[in-house]
């Protein structure tokens, strides 16, 4: 994603913040009706306090967030290339990208190591999922049609993850699966 667009994503978000608490002060100094119930009076104390502990929680998970544009301090060691097309996966660490160039078999990454995955799409809508050897999933991301997203991930332990595609994609979707071999 570009900057600008991201800042005109955060100048919204902020437009949106602003009405809502506009709105519930307003609410509170001007009700239709008189409370009348004992705890009314705190009822605003108990709204803001609210209201803070939701936005130190949003705040906190930021930075959590797998999207490069989160993290522009980690320059990952390894970018994966990663193409979709019904009913394949091509990854690959070219910057062409599609066949000859895709992995046959278990793609190798380096294990402790922040890897970028750029993932697109030739046809329709598909998800990138990348799970555990036990089945558990570890990250995803949308792949959309002439549309790039990326997302970081550092794995911790070796052995070979599983990707899937989680977007139903036509009849082959079942099959649509490649596999991550993480090396030392």
């Amino acid at each position: 994603m570009n900057t600008t667009y991201l800042a005109t994503i955060e100048v919204v978000a902020i437009l949106i913040t602003a009405v809502a608490v506009i709105a519930i002060v307003w609410s509170t100094k001007h009700p239709e009706e008189v409370d009348s119930h004992a705890l009314a009076k705190y009822e605003k104390y108990w709204v803001v306090l609210i209201l803070l502990i939701f936005i130190a929680f949003s705040a906190s998970t930021l930075g959590m967030l797998p999207y490069p544009y989160a993290h522009s301090n980690i320059t990952p060691s390894v970018t994966v290339n990663v193409q979709a097309v019904q009913f394949a996966w091509c990854l690959t660490n070219s910057s062409v990208w599609g066949a000859p160039y895709c992995a046959t078999g278990a793609y190798e990454v380096p294990v402790n190591q922040y890897l970028r995955f750029n993932v697109r799409s030739l046809d329709v809508t598909h998800g990138f999922g990348v799970y555990s050897a036990q089945g558990a999933i570890l990250f995803q991301v949308q792949v959309m049609p002439n549309f790039t997203n990326s997302i970081m991930y550092e794995f911790h332990t070796t052995g070979t993850y599983y990707i899937r595609c989680l977007e139903f994609c036509g009849f082959g979707h079942y099959g649509m699966t490649s596999l991550l071999n993480v090396t030392s």
